[in-house]
């Protein structure tokens, strides 16, 4: 979209704002790719989403990594994501799903459902959620959430403080499935050009400083062969980066990249 200033002169916005995107797993309409394959575990993509699911794979006494006979997939997708307790082989664990977008960015778990897969009354037990930013631990301790119950039970949470980090690692002592979960992409949305006439041959272009490892940039015509940066001085003004130009020149086209 471009915002005449006068008929030589022209100011490119870059697209439109991004708004929160909420994605509710699983339904038969997402479709699954596997990433990748190990000995204990799985990840696949969907929705632009990553989920790295733990298989114990040596269960049954698969010989080596050539011929593993594991434990079969009691929840598959798209009826749900099932994460199993690694009982045999090199390297034992609890059950876990982690979960993080493919682009990295941030986003949050609004809820989720899950399913005992074996029970769990007679000691006690709790879905262990530990938000990671970054690739270090978010918080402390990970959040925890009831999971106390036999095969087959279901426990539903809402999760507003599962909220600002770019992966979550869900985890629990025993076999469980999530049944349901709605994530939300938590991006901010991209910043706007904004546009002042200083007077006859001067405008000012600004945006927030919170727009982080945005440049701008400009070209002569379009659609554009090419785009160069602007060099300009940039000034900064409580939360906004500022810069002059003349426009006394040739049309140009301005947008900020990321």
């Amino acid at each position: 979209m471009a915002l005449t200033v006068t008929a030589a002169f022209a100011v490119l916005l870059d697209s439109g704002p991004l708004r929160a995107v909420t994605t509710v797993f699983f339904d038969i309409s997402q479709t699954t790719n596997l990433v990748a394959s190990g000995t204990t575990s799985d990840t696949i993509s969907s929705e632009g989403y990553l989920f790295t699911l733990t298989r114990d794979k040596l269960f049954t006494g698969g010989v080596g990594l050539t011929n593993p006979i594991g434990r079969y997939i009691r929840i598959p997708w798209p009826d749900g994501l099932e994460a199993q307790a690694v009982t045999a082989g090199p390297v034992l664990s609890n059950a876990r799903i982690d979960i993080k977008r493919q682009d990295g960015e941030l986003f949050a778990i609004e809820s989720f459902t899950a399913q005992l897969l074996a029970n769990t009354a007679g000691a006690g037990a709790a879905f262990e959620i530990m938000p990671m930013l970054n690739g270090e631990d978010g918080v402390p301790e990970p959040f925890m959430y009831d999971a106390t119950g036999y095969y087959g039970r279901r426990f539903t949470n809402t999760t507003p403080e599962l909220t600002g980090f770019d992966a979550y690692k869900i985890t629990l002592y025993v076999d469980f499935a999530l049944m349901r979960l709605t994530v939300i992409d938590a991006s901010p949305p991209r910043p706007a050009l904004d546009l002042i006439r200083v007077d006859a041959a001067t405008i000012q272009l600004s945006w927030p400083t919170n727009a982080v490892g945005y440049v701008l940039e400009f070209t002569t015509n379009l659609p554009a062969q090419a785009w160069s940066p602007v060099t300009n001085s940039i000034t900064t003004n409580v939360d906004v980066f500022s810069v002059s130009l003349d426009i006394t020149g040739s049309k140009r086209f301005y947008r900020l990249r990321k």
